[in-house]
C-alpha cells in the first residue's frame, strides 16, 4: 500500500507546509536578480523583498528609502525587490537626467497605476501609457499654459477671500487652528470651482456637506490597501481582475458634477474661464502640440476631437487626485516652518507688502509672480516635506545604462527616490533644517538641477505645476499678509509622518494659533 496520512489534520497540516515550500522557492528564486547582474542591492526579505517597512507601514517609503540611498553612497544605481520584482532605483543626478529627459522615450509610462485604468474616470493623465498618453497630454498642455492659468486667478481669489473670512471667525472664538483641515477646504473650494466649475463653500457651514461627502478616501480604505499590497506582489493579478478601487458613489457624483455643469453652460452660453471652459473648447489637431517640445511624436494621425463626458470627468477627477492632498499638505508644512521661525515669517510678510505696494495695494497674478521670497520658502517646503516621495517610471523597451554593461529590460520599474535626494546633505547642508535660502537664483544655478524634482521633470512631469503653486501662493499670501502665525502649546516638534499614506502628510493635526495683524 502507498503511503497515506490518515489523521485529516496532519494532512491538511502537511498540505499547507507543502504550499509554503512552493510559494516560497517561487518568491526566493528571483532574489538573486541583482547580484547575477553584478548590480548592488539590498537584500529582499522573505516575503516582501526590500520592502518590508514599506508594507507593514513601519516608516513612510521616503525614509525607507533614503536608507536604501545612503548605503550606496558611491553608486550611481542600485536594486531592490517589491516582493519578487525587481526594481532598478536611480542615485546619480546626470543618469536621473538622462532617464527622465534624454531617453525619455525608453521611460514614457509610469511605473505606478493607481487603480483600474479601464474605468473611465481612472483614464487620466497619470495612468495614460503609451500613444494614449501622448494624445491626452497634447490635448491638455495648452489649458495650463500661464496665460490660461491666469484666467482662473480670480476664481482662486474668490475662495482666499472666504478663507479670510474663516480665520477671522476662528480667532473671535479664540480657537486653535487645524490648518491641514482648513485648507483642505480652502483647497477643496478652489478645485471644485476651477475643475469642476462649481462653488461649494467648504470654508462655510452651508458646505460643510459637500465637503463630506468628497474629502472621504477616493479608495475604499480596506480594499485599497489589499490591491497595493497585490499591486506589488503580483501586478499582472491585479491588471487581470481589473478591480475597481474608486468608490463608485464618488465617481458617479464627480461625473454628474461635469455633465451638468458642461450641460447648463452649452445652454445659457456661459463663460468661467476654468478648467472646464477650456475642457469643452479642446479640438487639437497634428502639429499644433508637437512645436511645444513637450512629447515627440511622428504620427500623422490627427488628435481625435472634442472629449466626452466621460473623459472630461476622468482629466477633472486627477484634478482633485492630485492637487487636494498635496497642495493643502504644502501650505499646511509651510505654516507650522512659518511658525517655527517667526524672522522668516517676518521676512515674507515685508516682502509680500511691498509686492503690494508696487501693485497698488491690490493682490493680483502678476503681483504673485513678483514675490521671489515666497517661491523660496515654498520650494524649501517642497524640498522638506513634498508629497511624491518617490517618482516611478516603466521601461518600454530594453535600454542600455549608460556607461555600464546592465540592461534595463522591457517592464522594469525605474525608482528616483526624491525624498532621499531632497536630503541628501552633499547638495544640501543641514539638510532637515528650513532654509529658503538654498533657493535663491546664485544657489540654485551652483546646484545640480536634478536634484530638486517635486514635480518631476521631461515630458511627464506634473502638468498642473503651475495650478498648484498659484494656489499654494494665493492661501499663503493671505493668511501670512492677514495673520501672524504661532505654534499652540503642545504642538510636537519635529512633526511625525503618516506612514499608512501614500503621500507625505502629518501623522496628527497641525495645530496652530492665529492673530490678527494690527496694522491691516
Amino acid at each position: 500500500m502507498g503511503l497515506v496520512l490518515e489523521d485529516p489534520i496532519l494532512e491538511i497540516v502537511s498540505g499547507v507546509l507543502l504550499l509554503f515550500c512552493i510559494c516560497y522557492w517561487y518568491i526566493t528564486t528571483s532574489y538573486d536578480y541583482w547580484n547575477k547582474r553584478g548590480v548592488p542591492f539590498i537584500k529582499p526579505e522573505f516575503p516582501f523583498g526590500s520592502i518590508k517597512d514599506v508594507i507593514l507601514a513601519k516608516n513612510v517609503a521616503g525614509k525607507v528609502h533614503e536608507k536604501f540611498y545612503k548605503q550606496f553612497p558611491n553608486e550611481r544605481f542600485y536594486g531592490i525587490m517589491e516582493f519578487l520584482t525587481p526594481t532598478l532605483v536611480l542615485r546619480d543626478p546626470d543618469l536621473i537626467k538622462v532617464v527622465m529627459v534624454k531617453d525619455f522615450q525608453y521611460f514614457t509610462d509610469r511605473g505606478t497605476v493607481i487603480g483600474n485604468r479601464t474605468e473611465y474616470i481612472m483614464k487620466h493623465l497619470v495612468n495614460l501609457v503609451g500613444q494614449e498618453w501622448k494624445d491626452m497630454r497634447a490635448k491638455l498642455t495648452p489649458t495650463f499654459t500661464s496665460g490660461k492659468i491666469k484666467l482662473m486667478f480670480a476664481l482662486m481669489e474668490k475662495c482666499s477671500e472666504q478663507l479670510h473670512v474663516l480665520l477671522m471667525d476662528e480667532i473671535k472664538q479664540g480657537k486653535i487652528v487645524d490648518v491641514k483641515n482648513v485648507l483642505s477646504k480652502f483647497t477643496m473650494d478652489v478645485i471644485a470651482s476651477c475643475a469642476f466649475g462649481v462653488d461649494t463653500n467648504a470654508l462655510t457651514k452651508e458646505g460643510e456637506t459637500f465637503f463630506g461627502v468628497v474629502k472621504g478616501p477616493a479608495f475604499k480604505s480596506m480594499k485599497f490597501k489589499i490591491v497595493r499590497i497585490l499591486s506589488l506582489a503580483f501586478p499582472s493579478l491585479i491588471d487581470f481582475l481589473r478591480l475597481n478601487k474608486v468608490r463608485p458613489e464618488l465617481r458617479d457624483f464627480l461625473t454628474n458634477m461635469v455633465r451638468d455643469s458642461v450641460e447648463y453652460r452649452r445652454k445659457n452660453n456661459i463663460k468661467r474661464n476654468d478648467f472646464v471652459d477650456l475642457l469643452m473648447n479642446i479640438k487639437y489637431t497634428k502639429g499644433s502640440w508637437e512645436e511645444n517640445g513637450d512629447v515627440n511624436s511622428k504620427s500623422d494621425d490627427k488628435i481625435s476631437g472634442a472629449l466626452t463626458i466621460e473623459e472630461m470627468t476622468a482629466q477633472s477627477f486627477v484634478f482633485f487626485l492630485a492637487g487636494f492632498e498635496t497642495a493643502s499638505s504644502l501650505m499646511a508644512f509651510c505654516l507650522y516652518e512659518l511658525a517655527c521661525h517667526s524672522e522668516i515669517q517676518e521676512r515674507l510678510y515685508q516682502e509680500i507688502q511691498e509686492a503690494m505696494e508696487r501693485n497698488e495695494g491690490k493682490i493680483t497674478y502678476q503681483m504673485m509672480m513678483e514675490i521671489p521670497f515666497l517661491d523660496q520658502v515654498i520650494n524649501e517646503t517642497l524640498r522638506l516635506y513634498g508629497t511624491a516621495q518617490n517618482l516611478n517610471r516603466r521601461c518600454t523597451q530594453p535600454y542600455k545604462i549608460p556607461d555600464s554593461d546592465l540592461i534595463v529590460e522591457k517592464g522594469m520599474k525605474v525608482t528616483i527616490p526624491l525624498y532621499a535626494l531632497h536630503h541628501d546633505p552633499q547638495y544640501y547642508p543641514d539638510p532637515y533644517e528650513f532654509k529658503p535660502e538654498r533657493f535663491t537664483p546664485e544657489e540654485t544655478k551652483n546646484r545640480h538641477p536634478f536634484v530638486f524634482l517635486p514635480f518631476g521633470e521631461g515630458p511627464r512631469n506634473c502638468i498642473g505645476m503651475r495650478f498648484g503653486l498659484l494656489q499654494a501662493k494665493m492661501g499663503l499670501t493671505t493668511v501670512v499678509l492677514n495673520f501672524q502665525v504661532e505654534l499652540s502649546p503642545g504642538q510636537e516638534v519635529p512633526l511625525t509622518f503618516n506612514n499608512q499614506a501614500l503621500v507625505l502628510t502629518p501623522a496628527n493635526p497641525i495645530l496652530l494659533k492665529f492673530s490678527h495683524r494690527k496694522n491691516i
